[in-house]
């Protein structure tokens, strides 16, 4: 008998003891895949970046490791394209804060590679990049400038930002949608913004979801000429409203203001750029009268290399907290800041606001050098801050 246990345990056999140390082992492996299962955590997928992680189950600190909100799928194992998921309408629902983050990127004629300058000349952007780095990046909205389009109607299309939804929906990202602002003629360049619908809903002044094949609401600027014989805002300002969650959930709402200001081509517009602000501050009681809310942000372009530029200070003393105050460079040469994000200085979700810019960390992690960057993908870095969001205030 001794020599028969012996054996049966050399030859793999378990004994009593060891058979039910095996099947609480077992047990509690099924255990924890079923509580992963039910949390809706997954692993990273293919191309994620340091902004990329495990589907999120809070939105609360979600972003202090660089990564964004993803939210959980839904029940057919995929989010929703049209609407924020359920998941997420009952995180943001909770007592907990959450942190939202909103950027801005100028991608240097996109759509029309011919007009791209230096090295980037006649090289077209490549969709899986561009989504690399708004994925990297963890933003759930960006504002856009430098968008052309050939096509006319409402709503305007970009094959071009097409291609990176695609490309983002391949990596999990799905529930991105865009809308292109008109400018003045064919051709132009274009401002705009894109979301994840999953976390922000577009919405209607009186709360609603919004139609979006319903023409952008442009900011009510006079037509004109500055003092040098520019054309003010050649590149029109527009507004959209956005609410964390779905139409109703009663979180924070907010209206960004997609900003492409001019830009010292051949001259000096400080100057300019100056009438432009005050065009646009005068506009501000409209806006916030149409829109029902306080809660404005500026994002984009400005095109001022510091913010002691009159536009900046201008817009300061309106009542605007211009973010960039460290000075930090937004464009590929490092020496220029004119990517900048504006918040209302009085509302408090905006309080604890940080900015970044997504640069020295994406192009480490990939082995680009600014003027790899440049090339590839734009002259301008992305830029975004992070706000809370809580029950509206306003």
């Amino acid at each position: 008998m001794k020599q028969g246990r012996v054996k049966g345990r050399a030859s793999g056999v378990p004994r009593g003891n060891d058979r039910f140390r095996l099947v609480v082992v077992a047990a509690a492996m099924v255990l924890i895949v079923a509580i992963a299962a039910w949390r809706g955590t997954k692993a990273p997928g293919p191309g994620s970046g340091p902004g990329s992680g495990p589907a999120a189950t809070s939105l609360a600190g979600a972003n202090e490791s660089g990564g964004g909100v993803r939210a959980a799928p839904a029940a057919n194992g995929s989010p929703s394209a049209d609407e924020p998921s359920s998941v997420l309408d009952d995180v943001v629902a909770g007592p907990a804060l959450a942190r939202v983050r909103v950027g801005a990127w100028n991608i240097e004629w996109l759509g029309m590679p011919r007009s791209r300058s230096g090295g980037a000349k006649d090289v077209a952007q490549s969709a899986a990049d561009l989504a690399d780095q708004i994925d990297d990046s963890g933003a759930h909205l960006l504002a856009l400038q430098e968008i052309v389009s050939g096509e006319r109607g409402t709503p305007i299309r970009s094959r071009e930002i097409e291609g990176v939804i695609d490309e983002l929906t391949r990596r999990g990202g799905r529930g991105w949608k865009y809308v292109l602002f008109p400018g003045r003629q064919r051709g132009d360049q274009l401002t705009g913004v894109m979301w994840d619908a999953r976390v922000l809903t577009a919405i209607d002044p009186q709360g609603g979801a919004l139609n979006l094949r319903i023409a952008p609401w442009s900011v009510p600027i006079i037509d004109g000429r500055a003092a040098s014989g520019g054309v003010l805002w050649a590149r029109p300002p527009h507004a959209m409203k956005f609410r964390v969650g779905s139409a109703g959930s009663g979180k924070t709402d907010f209206v960004i203001v997609s900003l492409h200001m001019k830009a010292d081509y051949r001259g000096d517009f400080a100057a300019q750029r100056a009438e432009e602000a005050r065009a646009l501050i005068a506009a501000m009681p409209e806006l916030r009268r149409h829109f029902a809310d306080q809660d404005v942000l500026l994002l984009g372009d400005t095109n001022a290399a510091s913010d002691a530029e009159a536009s900046i200070t201008l817009l300061a003393e309106a009542g605007f907290v211009e973010l960039n105050i460290r000075d930090r460079p937004t464009h590929y040469r490092g020496t220029a800041m004119m990517d900048r994000t504006l918040v209302p200085k009085d509302q408090p979700e905006f309080a604890g606001a940080r900015f970044e810019v997504a640069s020295e960390g994406f192009m480490a992690s990939r082995g680009l050098s600014p003027e790899d960057f440049k090339r590839r993908l734009s002259d301008h870095y992305l830029v975004y801050c992070e706000f809370a969001s809580a029950e509206d205030d306003d």
